[in-house]
């Protein structure tokens, strides 16, 4: 059984995430397990039944998110078919039914299409895409909380992006590097503009809940978000 589990999960590699199964870990260098921005969403949030998670990968927060008390439904929403097929691989291993993968671009996708939800999950994605504020104009009709971890830019390197807000241009790695975004380049904003953004796109309260000014690959926030206050 092991060695076949190794045979077919090298099929699929390259991996990003390690998913245990049974008593062995497989897949890639990094695990979701203990991850803080799972626990810092449900500190957030912590009664929801569905969640709509957004650039889901290879599903290793979405089972997490899945088998946490009182969660009905994951959404699970990932714009490569490669890592898609990744997730279900995985989602059969682990036997985790409440959890639907769908692929989407989120830089244009219909995201009302998919219903509404208790929650979004939005972790990693925000600074992959050319109009973040496209994305976050549409959330608060889909759900009346939102978490997101995010880098973003920081004041000293950031420029006048226009509509008052100020940001850099990131060049993304190319359609063939899984942590990129679908397009050639994405835009960051600054902390301080995207508050405003989250502000103008119906959230009547934001709260910085964890900021990392000092991260290893760029400052980085975890941000909450809610329709009322």
């Amino acid at each position: 059984m092991k060695a076949d589990l190794v045979s077919e999960f090298a099929e699929l590699a390259p991996w990003i995430y390690q998913f245990r199964i049974d008593d062995a870990d497989y897949g890639g260098a990094i695990s979701a397990v203990g991850d803080k921005r799972v626990d810092r969403f449900f500190r957030f949030a912590p009664r929801v039944r569905t969640i709509l998670e957004l650039g889901s990968l290879e599903g290793a927060h979405s089972f997490i998110l899945a088998e946490h008390p009182g969660v009905e439904r994951v959404l699970a929403v990932e714009g490569r078919e490669t890592n898609l097929r990744k997730a279900r691989f995985v989602q059969e291993l682990l036997q985790i039914r409440n959890v639907e993968f769908v692929q989407a671009n989120l830089e244009h996708a219909d995201l009302a299409a998919f219903g509404k939800f208790d929650a979004i999950f939005c972790c990693g994605l925000l600074y992959h895409l050319p109009a973040p504020w496209k994305l976050l104009g549409e959330l608060p009709a889909i759900a009346p909380i939102l978490f997101v971890w995010t880098h973003y830019a920081a004041e000293a390197e950031a420029r006048d992006i226009g509509n008052g807000l100020r940001g850099k241009i990131h060049h993304e790695g190319g359609s063939d590097e899984p942590l990129s975004g679908m397009s050639p380049t994405a835009t960051w904003l600054t902390l301080d503009s995207l508050l405003s953004v989250l502000k103008a796109s119906g959230y009547a309260e934001t709260e910085v809940i964890h900021d990392d000014p000092t991260h290893a690959n760029s400052p980085a926030a975890s941000i909450g978000a809610r329709t009322m206050a």
